[in-house]
């Protein structure tokens, strides 16, 4: 189900916000708490998208409230708990369940995490709270990654994000999405990607493949962000940017600041940082840093391939990305003992060449990431 292009699922969110800000300003004697509402309104969107198929997601609240009971009681430890809340995404993503995946299954089982791992021990979390945000229907498919922590600083906001102000803002951003996704994107498919054979494995076929795709993927992605955070300001939820002119990229690590900001942002304190600071604590690589930091950052991008699946171009643009990363980072590393080498690289035509090779490297990652590469 494609929410963003649902005339419904557009109407319904105008007029909910425009309901929620009426609601605001004109019933206060009758006011509802603040979270009460956006935990109705995300329930009557799980009705609407889970009605046909609701086994599945009410499955997974049950597995995954039932370990973070078990973690803050002590019964478990994280690691496990992690490991718990995770099987359901790997019995899906391995293949071993032959039943189709739930909609939204990673990112729903990502903010499962994220509560493990991010809520204070002694915080009280409400079970309205806690639906609302695994099940939250803008950020189910795509992100961004909306973290708890965010949530709960909205919920606490309460009725003071909801104003003309950010209702139109929101407005704003939802009709730039549109031209994005429904746009940008669509042209570059339409009268671009698909009048090209992914089978083309010429220069210029390479060429066209990569680049087209990589235009695509941004306009599609972008837009459809775009869109969750205005349709979020409806309705006083602020979602963060995902997106930060990835064109003006400067080298591999700098693309992960600009590119799916969230979810790398995500991966960087649940997967990097836990694998830096327990290699940090050996006798080895306490004293080899730079080795446990590569190790980190290979794996937080082998990840970011990996969570979109097990298929082999997933892997390998996940390697891709890693190895991009490593190799930069063995290189600033290496300059900072070589005066030379910091002045070459300080010059502006070595600047301006390390930008565009590394969005050269970028799009021969995500034509692979697209899956028409021979990989």
């Amino acid at each position: 189900m494609e929410l963003f292009g649902s005339f419904g699922f557009f109407g319904s969110a105008i007029a909910g916000g425009l309901g929620l800000l009426a609601y605001r300003f004109f019933a206060a004697p009758l006011r509802l708490s603040y979270r009460r509402v956006v935990g109705l309104v995300v329930v009557a969107a799980w009705f609407a998208i889970f009605w046909e198929r609701p086994y599945q997601p009410l499955g997974l609240l049950a597995v995954t409230s039932g370990v973070l009971w078990l973690v803050r009681r002590s019964y478990i430890p994280t690691w496990a708990a992690v490991v718990l809340t995770l099987a359901p995404l790997l019995v899906v993503k391995t293949g071993v369940s032959t039943l189709p995946a739930m909609l939204g299954l990673s990112f729903a089982t990502f903010r499962a995490i994220d509560v493990l791992l991010f809520s204070q021990r002694n915080e009280r979390i409400d079970p309205l709270d806690y639906f609302a945000y695994l099940f939250f229907p803008l950020t189910l498919l795509a992100g961004p990654m909306y973290r708890w922590k965010h949530f709960q600083a909205d919920l606490k906001r309460g009725y003071d994000g909801i104003s003309l102000n950010n209702w139109l803002t929101g407005l704003e951003l939802v009709l730039v999405g549109v031209i994005q996704k429904f746009g940008l994107a669509e042209a570059i498919w339409r009268f671009g990607l698909s009048q090209v054979s992914a089978q083309d494995y010429s220069f210029t076929g390479v060429v066209l493949n990569a680049s087209l795709y990589s235009f695509y993927l941004f306009f599609d992605f972008a837009g459809y962000t775009s869109m969750a955070i205005g349709v979020g300001m409806f309705f006083g939820l602020s979602l963060p940017g995902n997106f930060k002119n990835p064109l003006a990229t400067l080298n591999p690590q700098d693309f992960w600041r600009r590119w799916h900001i969230s979810l790398s942002e995500w991966l960087r304190d649940v997967v990097f940082m836990p694998i830096y600071k327990a290699l940090s604590k050996t006798a080895y690589f306490g004293r080899h840093r730079l080795a446990a930091q590569n190790i980190g950052i290979f794996a937080t991008l082998l990840a970011m391939g990996v969570w979109n699946g097990l298929s082999w171009h997933y892997i390998a643009s996940g390697v891709m990305f890693g190895a991009y990363s490593v190799g930069h980072n063995l290189l600033v590393n290496a300059a900072r003992t070589r005066p030379a080498w910091q002045a070459t690289f300080a010059q502006p035509a070595v600047k301006f060449g390390g930008r565009v090779l590394t969005l050269v490297l970028v799009a021969l990652a995500l034509y692979v990431f697209s899956g028409r590469s021979p990989i």
